[in-house]
């Protein structure tokens, strides 16, 4: 990433967050954090547990993070780490590609990211018949899946799906669809909410649903081949060890053997038995124009 992206990532971050910006330019941007971000950001769980504790009106964190990379910072070094502006001490840092600060941010969009709230911005030229000059938008719900092929092997493919809240409408590439769309997570203005037909949870138990009929129809004669590998590995395993258990000398001897047996059959088990798995990555509410 170069500093513009640096910087353009790092705006979206402090917008999302609600975070206050005092001030920015093209080479750095001076924000008073908002609560949200400065428990993410400071490493300050004390304060913020004296906080939840007492109720008292929390002092939030001001940094001045400048988006040069380091060599183009070395000739003009801040003087100091920090200085004050009126009464409140502001904390100059480099944000750049690499930096622990910036890793910090991803790490923070990361786990907020999960599940997001996002509007399509209307575009300029688009002109509402509404009387009121009111432009209507459609609730969607979108998933990212992931799916597991496994056995002694291990396959992963994602897959980006959306439902209509309203018409109920699939739609299998959703994510593909909102690549080229500008969203923010701010209610545009001139725009109503469509009200929604359908519940999250209904929504999402068709979203999985749809995915598992579409697993269905997938080649799993990689699994009839892993269910091979594993009956032919229990064989060599029962070769090995069932003759020793019977010539063994003392009770104490096929008890121990016994057991290895058993765990031993038990990995093989979790190893070579194929399987597929489901999980949801992230999801979001996306609110779009349009009926659909």
């Amino acid at each position: 990433m170069n500093a513009k992206q640096v910087q353009k990532f790092v705006l979206s971050y402090l917008q999302a967050t609600d975070s206050h910006i005092v001030e920015k330019s093209p080479s750095h941007v001076t924000v008073k954090l908002s609560p949200t971000a400065d428990r993410a950001l400071t490493n300050r769980p004390y304060y913020w547990s004296f906080v939840d504790r007492t109720g008292a009106e929390p002092e939030t964190m001001t940094f001045r993070w400048r988006f040069e990379p380091p060599e183009e910072n070395a000739a003009n070094p801040p003087a100091n780490a920090s200085f004050m502006a009126g009464a409140t001490r502001v904390i100059q840092e480099d944000v750049y590609f690499g930096s622990r600060r910036l890793g910090q941010i991803f790490d923070s969009a990361q786990q907020f990211g999960k599940c997001v709230l996002l509007f399509e911005e209307p575009q300029r030229s688009a002109i509402p018949g509404h009387p009121l000059g009111s432009q209507p938008y459609t609730a969607w719900l979108g998933v990212n899946f992931k799916v597991s092929y496994e056995c002694d092997m291990k396959r992963e493919e994602l897959y980006g799906m959306g439902i209509s809240l309203a018409t109920g409408v699939i739609d299998e590439r959703f994510l593909a669809r909102l690549r080229d769309k500008r969203l923010t997570p701010r209610l545009p203005s001139n725009v109503h909410l469509l009200r929604n037909g359908l519940s999250l949870r209904k929504a999402m138990t068709q979203l999985e649903h749809a995915l598992e009929r579409k697993l269905r129809g997938a080649d799993y004669g990689w699994a009839e081949e892993a269910e091979e590998r594993r009956l032919d590995e229990l064989a060599r395993v029962e070769q090995y060890y069932e003759p020793m258990i019977e010539r063994s000398a003392t009770n104490e001897q096929r008890e121990a053997l016994s057991s290895r047996f058993r765990q031993r059959k038990e990995e093989i088990d979790w190893q070579y038995r194929p399987r597929v798995t489901m999980s949801v990555m992230n999801c979001g509410l996306f609110h779009l124009p349009g009926i659909d």
